[in-house]
């Protein structure tokens, strides 16, 4: 089964934060805590759930949520080809 980039990274984020039984609104606060970024729940799932989530956003997730290691498994992901 492939999945575009932007599923597979939202898909991550929200795993991370079940595991560690985060909600939306604590989210914002350890963004804000961690990395002074400013975000109400709205926003926050606007962000998460824009049609090319930002590479940027997905790292400040995943630092916020204290993720040290980050494994990927490639073949279940479909990258989308750029046109260059």
């Amino acid at each position: 089964m492939s999945i575009r980039l932007e599923e597979y990274a939202k898909n991550k984020i929200r795993s991370e934060m079940k595991t560690r039984g985060i909600t939306t609104e604590k989210m914002c606060k350890l963004l804000y805590e961690k990395l002074g970024i400013t975000l109400k729940e709205q926003s926050f799932n606007n962000k998460l759930y824009r049609a090319n989530l930002n590479s940027t956003f997905f790292f400040q997730c995943m630092y916020a949520l204290e993720v040290r290691h980050i494994h990927f498994e490639i073949d279940s992901i479909k990258a989308l080809k750029s046109k260059l």
